[in-house]
């Protein structure tokens, strides 16, 4: 590991086109480092293929905003970061992964659960705790039938670790289902499923040459079959016919989940304008209601909780379910009885709370509740 990255954004367009942003987040003041932390993200943002990368530090220099405009990089300095937090007022202090108290202790308990696991590897883990963010849909997709495969061997895995892991393989698979549902607007559907079929294969979705090479692997051992069953038949051995199982076809046969990846894919596509939410729906439910919390009950987040966002939701979680099985998918189970009773087409509410925070009740109507 190079380094770590501070905060990383994933936003989602109405056209469900994905981009990835960081912020790189620094105490010092004046021209110290300035520089060379500027050129560090301007490689940085290459390596990781980001479409924005932004630098925080108490000042900046003029010297400092110079070199950024020319690299593409934003540079920020304390105020102005002050002064954009206060045009989201309307979010709570703190849910699910931003510092959400809940969560924060899932995600600790978990660490230390796993060190007890030894069939989940722990890079596997952290691929789908973290890397997962940047990874694009193929890789996804292999990474959370591993580790269905990984919990069939460990067994049942406890709690909170459990409901931890599982929450992030199903981001994982939306993230993916979106990043494919995004390309449908370039790539026929048909050329997609190909892709698709391909990548997770032979391992590139581009790949012209595996299958053909195994195709002729297949005659040759066909041909030296044939002739050595014909010498055997000469000699007045009685025929007997072996079938043996194609080499191409052991490896070219796409995995059972495709059908219900891409009928997901296609779901998300048909209605973007939720289908861009669903991360952030994710992301509430399963690391903030599911583990006991209440932001994700927020006024501000309402609009999150229609029961458009809860059908998607649910063919996500089918989709779990069919990629890493059942023993995965079961434990999210409980999504269904979330109440997702906020009327389709809600505008989110922005207005700045006056000392507290109103959360609403399943009827939509205001809970008062502080946070």
């Amino acid at each position: 590991m190079l380094t770590d990255i501070d905060v990383l954004s994933i936003d989602i367009d109405s056209r469900l086109r994905l981009s990835r942003s960081s912020m790189e987040c620094k105490s010092g003041r004046g021209q110290s480092g300035e520089p060379n932390t500027i050129v560090w993200l301007a490689g940085f943002r290459q390596l990781l293929n980001l479409d924005r990368v932004t630098l925080v530090r108490q000042t900046v220099s003029p010297r400092g905003q110079n070199l950024a405009r020319k690299l593409g990089i934003v540079a920020m300095d304390e105020a102005t970061v002050s002064r954009r937090e206060k045009a989201h007022a309307w979010l709570p202090e703190r849910f699910a992964h931003l510092d959400g108290p809940a969560c924060s202790a899932a995600e600790s308990r978990t660490d230390t659960q796993l060190k007890g696991m030894p069939g989940i590897p722990p890079g596997l883990a952290r691929f789908l705790r973290a890397d997962s963010l940047l990874a694009e849909s193929p890789e996804l997709l292999r990474g959370v039938q591993a580790f269905g495969l990984a919990v069939e061997q460990q067994g049942v895995l406890p709690e909170p670790a459990a409901s931890v892991l599982a929450g992030h393989s199903l981001i994982a698979v939306l993230l993916a289902a979106l990043q494919d549902a995004g390309r449908l607007d370039d790539v026929p559907a048909r050329l997609l499923r190909r892709r698709l079929e391909s990548a997770l294969t032979v391992g590139d979705p581009e790949d012209s040459y595996v299958l053909p090479m195994l195709e002729r692997a297949d005659a040759l051992f066909r041909h030296i079959q044939e002739r050595t069953h014909k010498a055997y038949v000469s000699a007045g051995a009685e025929p007997i016919r072996i079938d043996y199982p194609s080499l191409r076809d052991a490896v070219a046969t796409p995995p059972a989940y495709l059908n219900d990846y891409l009928d997901l894919v296609e779901r998300l596509r048909a209605n973007p304008q939720v289908a861009r939410d669903l991360l952030q729906v994710a992301e509430l439910a399963c690391f903030d209601a599911l583990l006991g919390d209440s932001a994700w009950k927020a006024k501000s987040f309402a609009h999150l909780f229609t029961l458009e966002h809860k059908g998607l939701l649910l063919v996500g979680l089918r989709c779990l379910s069919r990629i890493a099985g059942d023993q995965v998918a079961s434990v999210l189970r409980r999504l269904a009885d979330l109440p997702f009773e906020a009327r389709s087409g809600l505008v989110p509410d922005r207005s700045e709370p006056a000392g507290q925070e109103t959360l609403f009740d399943p009827d939509g109507s205001p809970g008062g509740v502080d946070i």
